[in-house]
């Protein structure tokens, strides 16, 4: 019996480098042509995301920072960013976003992630996801200045694949933020004293 053709991606990696929380950001165009505004807490405090330049124009991506940040939710979100691209090969969506455990606990033990990662492959699979959209996850150790502790983030890079139109590869990138969002939503809070409602 022939199942039906993947053509999603959902991958997990470890980068050998981190970074300290928060951070800071002037906002001016780096050599890759990114641009860094520095660390917002949105912890509970959805009226700051119109401080966010990032998120303006991308509902998806605002919609999945909301549902990170909103009070109840295990997480919180470290950074995020978009970018529509034309290429010879057609349009797609590019873009990630960061975050962290919303507690001393979790955040500092790496294993805490795998289950996120690995349930939401599951549900990948379960409810037969079936647009071109790349999950690319990557846990990064960090250093939370607040609580003075070390711990760890994870970046979801999520990339569409090659669409023949920019609204075609828009759907594609809202379906799959959209499809993250339904997930962590769904992920209860963790025990243990909160790090981002301190900064």
């Amino acid at each position: 019996m022939n199942s039906a053709p993947v053509n999603y991606s959902n991958v997990l990696q470890i980068k050998q480098s981190g970074k300290g929380i928060p951070y800071g950001g002037s906002g001016a165009v780096r050599e890759d042509g990114g641009t860094n505004y520095g660390f917002k807490n949105l912890k509970g405090s959805p009226e700051r995301i119109a401080e966010i330049p990032e998120l303006e124009g991308d509902e998806a991506l605002r919609n999945l920072v909301m549902s990170l940040n909103r009070p109840g939710s295990a997480f919180a979100t470290v950074g995020c960013v978009s970018g529509r691209i034309d290429e010879q090969q057609g349009f797609r969506v590019s873009g990630y976003v960061e975050f962290a455990f919303d507690s001393a606990d979790a955040v500092t033990d790496a294993a805490s992630y795998f289950p996120l990662f690995f349930h939401f492959d599951r549900a990948l699979h379960m409810m037969k996801f079936s647009d071109h959209v790349h999950f690319h996850w990557e846990l990064m150790g960090a250093t939370f200045l607040m609580a003075k502790m070390a711990g760890f983030t994870v970046t979801i890079t999520v990339n569409t694949g090659w669409y023949p139109s920019a609204n075609e590869a828009s759907i594609a990138w809202a379906n799959g933020l959209g499809f993250l969002a339904d997930y962590f939503v769904q992920v209860p809070p963790v025990q243990g004293a909160q790090l981002f409602n301190v900064v």
